[in-house]
């Protein structure tokens, strides 16, 4: 019977660091109900570090809320990361088209 691996450490990054082939089936079944596919998965965005960041790039994810440290997954995600686009302040919405985002882009996304 195939199981699923305990998670250790940061979710995000335990399971960016394993392609779909390193996925168990019972591991590939699950993450297909959630929308995974070997496809997006393989093609998933790799978020940089918030170090990596460039200044510009940081304080335009400040004017959506985030900080360094929920950026980093110790703090709880800001609020505009759970808003649909016209729930987005126009200064939000104007920070998330610098960022690349339109609103399709943005209410597709889960950030």
């Amino acid at each position: 019977m195939t199981t699923i691996r305990e998670v250790t450490g940061d979710p995000n990054e335990f399971w960016s660091e394993l392609s779909w082939s390193d996925l168990s089936t019972a591991e590939q079944e699950l993450w297909t109900q959630l929308g995974w596919n070997e496809d997006n998965w393989d093609d998933a965005v790799d978020f940089p570090e918030w170090d990596d960041l460039s200044n510009e790039d940081k304080k335009l994810w400040g004017v959506l809320g985030w900080t360094q440290s929920s950026w980093e997954g110790e703090d709880d995600i800001p609020e505009s990361a759970e808003k649909l686009w016209d729930d987005l302040s126009s200064e939000e919405q104007a920070a998330a088209i610098e960022l690349g985002y339109t609103q399709e882009k943005w209410d597709d996304e889960d950030i």
